[in-house]
This record gives structure tokens, C-alpha cells and sequence, in this order.
């Protein structure tokens, strides 16, 4: 059985991230809203192939969607080699930026 609290609170909270229905997750997926509903509520196990399903909708890995570690990815495949380089580096920038926030709030913490 699958660690179903960690997976049926990221599942709901992914589908809230994209500003999801149930009703809509489900037509998109090809199940029920019911069945939605019972994934997000730890009442029932997704099939592999739904959670493959659940994965490509929300642009995350299996690993990611079963909380087996951190990584979400970003489809870049009809990008230009031009244009996936400065997604990179936007996400660089935003990786800097969060260690730069990180560091002011870890010294506000140790003056104050």
C-alpha cells in the first residue's frame, strides 16, 4: 500500500496549485470525480497507470507524486535549445535569490 496521507495530501494540494475541479482532474484523467475524491482522502489506491495519469497532468515525477523525493519537473521538449538555456537560467536565478533570503533571515535570527 502506498504511504497514502503523504500522496492524497500532495495530490490535493497539486490539484488546488493548478486551480483544479475534481470534476475537472477526473475528465482530464479519465475517471470518476468520485474516484478523485477517494485518491485524495485516503480511501482508495490509484492504479500505476492513473498515477502515470496524475503525473503528466500535474508536470511531476512518480517519485515526486508518491513523495519519494523533492524534484518536480519542467517539460521542455518543444523548447529551442535557446529557450530551454533561459528557463535554466531563470530557475538559477530564483534558486540564488531564495539563498539570498535565506541567509538574510538566518543572520536577522542571530542578532536577534
Amino acid at each position: 500500500m502506498l504511504n497514502m496521507v503523504d500522496f492524497s495530501v500532495r495530490l490535493k494540494c497539486l490539484r488546488q496549485e493548478k486551480h483544479l475541479t475534481q470534476a475537472q482532474v477526473a475528465q482530464i484523467v479519465g475517471i470518476s470525480r468520485s474516484m478523485v475524491s477517494q485518491y485524495e482522502t485516503d480511501i482508495k489506491d490509484p492504479s500505476f497507470d492513473v498515477l502515470r495519469r496524475f503525473a503528466g497532468l500535474y508536470g511531476c515525477t512518480l517519485e515526486y507524486l508518491l513523495n519519494y523525493e523533492g524534484r518536480r519537473m519542467v517539460d521542455i521538449d518543444d523548447l529551442t535549445d535557446a529557450q530551454a538555456a533561459a528557463v535554466v537560467e531563470i530557475i538559477n536565478q530564483f534558486r540564488q535569490s531564495n539563498a539570498t533570503v535565506r541567509s538574510v533571515v538566518t543572520g536577522y535570527k542571530e542578532v536577534v
